[in-house]
């Protein structure tokens, strides 16, 4: 842990890559040299290590090299996103949910007896457990979904069968039993809202189909099916994404996984951590036509930094997951009729483009085609949850192997040192 404070204009180390903490608690990474607005008034530089040893101080290295930020074998984004090695785009062109989330949490792609072990494991844990199911039915209408998800995974917790998930086996195991509760909580949570029958999985549907039917109560279509298949595998794991710092966190007390779902969950339903939402809906029914497009980005963004969806603090180039999700949605949008929304969402990227040059995040796609599968804006976090607590699991299991909690430090910023003042004495 390297801790350093610029008093004053911060002007040197104009070649070096660092990590920056400003006033407003962003986060910033540049590469070199400096861009101009690296020339401000006193910042707070904070480097987190999360490697094997959490007493190592990382400094700034030169531009050649990187800030060490942490160790992990499970996802790389240097050279587009690879998980265990296997680029994404490969696994939503020939792979599936879950045989992508036994590469990630077991590091390789599986036999087939072993996915047949999987779908088995999940197909049988596909039973919402009635003191579950009637708890949902009973809350009030104006829970949010995620809330509603975090609780559930709480009254999961007080089940002998989730004692004490510690090894790596037993963190696979929950995991492939929360992939079977998830969806069923999810669409218990839908359908009662809706007054309709509690869900029931379907054996003869995919992981991803169960998912759909479970929402829209339709026979989910092999392109809806498709696209639901990489929404999942494309959320499942995006290395040290603040949830999974959380998550870490979380293993390295050597506490157990559902603690760390549920931290995670807790995490991921803030605003600013990232995921699909509701807001990029918004904002594309307001623009009824691509030509109100640039007129009305030009307005937000005289009010609002950034829209909804676009910027990702990582990516500086366009972000690979929303370029595998950008003809997805468009063959969607043409099979449900929503060919218009498409086109205004090239506009509103183009008017984003023209007035600030930044390319839209995962989030952006993500929405409009959770949108044309019929999903529910309330329920998009709940659904990246899903598959995030794959990547949650990974990293559970990885940071198990380190000797050391993570306990970060801080730099006092408080009062001075003083003198205690007696009661009688302070008026």
């Amino acid at each position: 842990m390297l801790l350093l404070f610029a008093q004053g204009p911060f002007k040197s180390f104009r070649d070096w890559n660092i990590l920056c903490l400003d006033r407003n608690d962003e986060f910033f990474k540049w590469g070199s040299p400096f861009p101009k607005r690296a020339v401000f008034q006193p910042i707070v530089t904070i480097v987190f290590f999360v490697g094997k040893r959490m007493d190592h101080a990382a400094v700034p290295m030169p531009s050649s090299g990187k800030i060490l930020e942490g160790e992990t074998a499970i996802t790389s984004i240097e050279t587009g996103l690879h998980y265990r090695g296997y680029a994404i785009g490969d696994l939503v062109e020939e792979s599936n949910f879950l045989e992508t989330a036994f590469a990630i949490v077991q590091g390789d792609l599986p036999s087939q007896e072993q996915i047949a072990d999987m779908q088995a494991v999940i197909a049988e844990a596909a039973v919402l457990e009635n003191d579950i199911e009637s708890w949902i039915e009973r809350l009030p209408l104006n829970v949010p979904a995620i809330d509603v998800l975090r609780t559930s995974v709480s009254l999961l917790g007080l089940s002998d069968a989730y004692e004490e998930e510690l090894s790596a086996g037993d963190v696979w195991e929950t995991l492939q039993r929360l992939l079977a509760q998830f969806p069923l909580m999810i669409a218990a949570r839908h359908r009662a809202i809706h007054n309709m029958e509690p869900p029931q999985f379907r054996e003869d549907l995919g992981y991803a189909g169960n998912l759909l039917f479970g929402l829209t109560d339709r026979e989910p279509t092999p392109l809806a099916e498709r696209a639901m298949d990489a929404f999942l595998i494309l959320s499942a794991e995006h290395e040290m994404a603040p949830s999974t710092y959380v998550a870490r966190i979380v293993a390295s007390t050597r506490s157990d996984f559902l603690s760390a779902v549920i931290a995670g969950i807790c995490t991921i339903k803030g605003v600013w951590h990232g995921g699909p939402g509701r807001q990029a809906i918004d904002i594309l029914e307001a623009v009824e036509a691509p030509e109100a497009a640039q007129s009305i980005v030009r307005a937000v963004l005289k009010q609002y930094e950034r829209l909804p969806g676009f910027w990702h603090r990582v990516y500086r180039v366009s972000d690979p997951r929303s370029e595998l999700l950008r003809p997805l949605c468009r063959e969607l949008a043409a099979e449900v009729g929503k060919l218009p929304m498409e086109e205004v969402a090239t506009a509103i990227e183009t008017a984003v483009w023209d007035e600030q040059q930044i390319l839209p995040s995962f989030d952006w796609p993500a929405a409009r085609l959770l949108h044309y599968l019929g999903v529910e804006a309330d329920l998009f976090v709940p659904m990246f949850v899903i598959s995030r607590t794959v990547g949650w699991a990974a990293h559970f299991i990885e940071q198990q192997q380190l000797p050391q909690p993570i306990r970060p430090r801080a730099t006092y910023v408080g009062t001075p040192v003083r003198q205690f003042v007696p009661l009688s004495e302070r008026g």
